[in-house]
């Protein structure tokens, strides 16, 4: 059983707030709090989709291999996020692999049981087809993104988006990030992404060290956001 702090923190969470409180209970009884070094897998691609995942500290990398066993898809997930709802009602194994790209603490929640109490209550239901809206919308953009700007440009709008997503509140991504993981959400080669690197930071609107990325213009990044939309 869950801590009370933690059954407070899960309980206001978007995602379960709409579900009633003998629901919620009787879900609560078998959702477990878990640690994981950074480096960890979370779970596999392929794995039983048996368990939600919740945030608590700490990022996670989402990550998908082609049959080359190259990456084919990458993404992060970020505090107090709930993951994956791609296969919601429908998929009995994960499509990714997520690692923890910090050391992280996360709730787990049984698959089975959220969705069946989801089904009963319709505001969950609405909040559930609004997440996915959201991240089908984040991803019509990446998409975009990669099949119609120039290579410099798709660097620069992989940055941007990273910018929106993990620093409203600070300047900077609160965990490790390699070119070749800025090449694969660019569409582009490492050597693009180095050159790309290289002049903004000579223009001084990013800090690049150790692979920790620094934003010293955020407005120039969120003004580059929002024309890519």
């Amino acid at each position: 059983m869950i801590q009370k702090a933690h059954y407070q923190f899960i309980r206001q969470h978007p995602a379960f707030i709409n579900l009633r409180t003998e629901h919620f209970d009787r879900l609560a009884s078998d959702i477990k709090f878990r640690k994981s070094p950074k480096g960890q897998i979370i779970f596999f691609e392929g794995d039983p989709r048996d368990r939600l995942f919740l945030l608590y500290k700490g990022y996670a990398r989402i990550e998908q291999y082609d049959q080359t066993a190259s990456y084919s898809y990458l993404d992060y997930a970020k505090e107090n996020s709930l993951f994956p709802y791609g296969g919601m009602f429908e998929d009995a194994a994960y499509h990714y692999t997520a690692v923890a790209v910090t050391d992280v603490e996360y709730f787990t929640i049984p698959v089975e049981a959220f969705e069946h109490f989801a089904k009963l209550e319709p505001k969950q239901l609405i909040h559930i087809v609004t997440e996915l809206s959201k991240i089908l919308a984040f991803h019509e953009l990446r998409l975009r993104n990669a099949t119609l700007a120039g290579a410099r440009d798709r660097v620069i709008q992989a940055l941007s988006i990273l910018c929106l997503d993990f620093c409203k509140e600070k300047d900077y991504v609160p965990f490790a990030v390699s070119m070749i993981e800025l090449s694969r959400l660019a569409a582009t080669t490492r050597e693009t992404v180095h050159q790309v690197i290289k002049k903004l930071k000579e223009e001084e609107k990013i800090r690049y060290e150790r692979k920790m990325i620094t934003f010293l213009d955020k407005t120039f990044f969120l003004e580059t956001y929002q024309n890519g939309q």
